[in-house]
């Protein structure tokens, strides 16, 4: 099975998104903010990255082009529920831009994260 890493700054999102991921035989890695999730990045190989776009020290945004320009055959789900400044269509729209395989609107559904998962994962294997 596939070796995730989630980036989210809502320890709870990481958690539960952590525990679906396992109950389908993942591994997964947690990480607070995208500055924590490029170090994890360093240390270890990857086969997707579940990503948040808001967030404190190290953006989505930026994971993504870190990811991109690092470790191109790393697959990326990027997620978020926008900001008062910034509305959640734009957001994923510029993900989408940038070349991650899924995106996904807050609050999470948890059945369509996992079918997404699956999928990015076919596609690589």
């Amino acid at each position: 099975m596939a070796h995730v890493l989630v980036i989210d700054d809502q320890s709870h999102i990481c958690t539960i998104i952590e525990h679906f991921l396992t109950a389908e035989g993942h591994t997964a890695d947690l990480a607070e903010n995208g500055r924590v999730g490029m170090q994890l990045a360093g240390l270890n190989a990857y086969d997707l990255v579940i990503t948040d776009i808001v967030m404190p020290e190290h953006d989505g945004l930026e994971v993504i082009m870190g990811f991109k320009q690092l470790y191109p055959l790393v697959r990326i789900i990027a997620m978020t529920g926008g900001t008062a400044r910034l509305n959640v269509g734009s957001l994923l729209t510029t993900a989408q831009f940038m070349g991650v395989d899924r995106v996904l609107a807050k609050p999470l559904d948890f059945i369509k994260l996992l079918t997404a998962v699956n999928e990015v994962l076919e596609i690589r294997a």
